[in-house]
């Protein structure tokens, strides 16, 4: 099978250190060899982050595997390249970049009868190439499950309250849908890391044609709150100035 590759970008991004690691993004345009495509979607775009600066071979190539897309959303590149066309766009962003940590957020996007993604946040320690889990990072799992419910339950009572046009079926069908996704120490699974604390996040699946009443799903500590949660000698830390 002929694929055909158009290179079109190489931008550095901002380079942190301890150790130092670079990721920088190198877009590709991949055409679709299949019969019966539509022509707009013959092409589709992935931007692979392009990683460097590691402390060995083998350290990269750990990386390379946490981070990859197809891993990730669970597709290969072979069966987006014939007359399976959802795929539109592979992209992602690093929000946090240091202290021997990598925040990676990993976006697909794709259309058939509409447009819809999926977005994974994964921890990664650069001294292994290795995703960070939380049962690695945080202690006392049932506390912090419990204090997250608790978060949970507050945040969609109030997006509930402060969204406007909401009806009592609107209501309803909120409350339906969240009946089984109470957060438990089984549903903790990606968080991220920044300057100011962890957060953890929760994709809690509504359907496409009621998804803009989906709850937000993101719940956040500042380092002091979470400081009882992280594991001593752990490599999730607050970070140093």
């Amino acid at each position: 099978m002929k694929i055909l590759l158009v290179p079109l970008a190489l931008i550095l991004f901002t380079v942190s250190a301890f150790p130092q690691v670079s990721i920088t993004p190198m877009k590709v345009i991949y055409v679709r060899q299949g019969e019966d495509l539509p022509d707009f979607k013959r092409r589709f775009e992935i931007t692979y982050p392009m990683v460097s600066g590691l402390k060995s071979e083998r350290a990269k190539r750990q990386f390379d595997d946490t981070i990859s897309y197809w891993k990730a959303f669970d597709t290969t590149l072979e069966e987006n390249l014939d007359d399976y066309y959802w795929l539109d766009t592979l992209d992602y962003e690093v929000p946090f970049n240091r202290n021997g940590i990598v925040v990676i957020r990993l976006i697909i996007s794709g259309s058939a009868a509409y447009v819809d993604g999926d977005l994974k946040t994964l921890v990664v320690d650069t001294n292994t190439g290795r995703r960070v889990t939380v049962r690695q990072a945080f202690t006392g799992l049932p506390g912090l499950a419990k204090k997250l419910a608790k978060m949970q339950y507050a945040a969609v009572a109030k997006e509930i309250e402060e969204q406007e046009g909401l009806g009592p079926d609107d209501v309803q069908t909120i409350r339906e849908y969240m009946k089984d996704k109470a957060i438990t120490v089984s549903s903790i699974d990606e968080f991220s890391v920044s300057d100011e604390g962890v957060t953890f996040h929760f994709d809690y699946g509504f359907p496409h044609v009621i998804q803009a009443l989906q709850p937000n799903g993101d719940y956040s500590f500042t380092w002091e709150e979470i400081g009882p949660y992280l594991k001593k000698g752990g490599i999730i830390q607050k970070p140093k100035n």
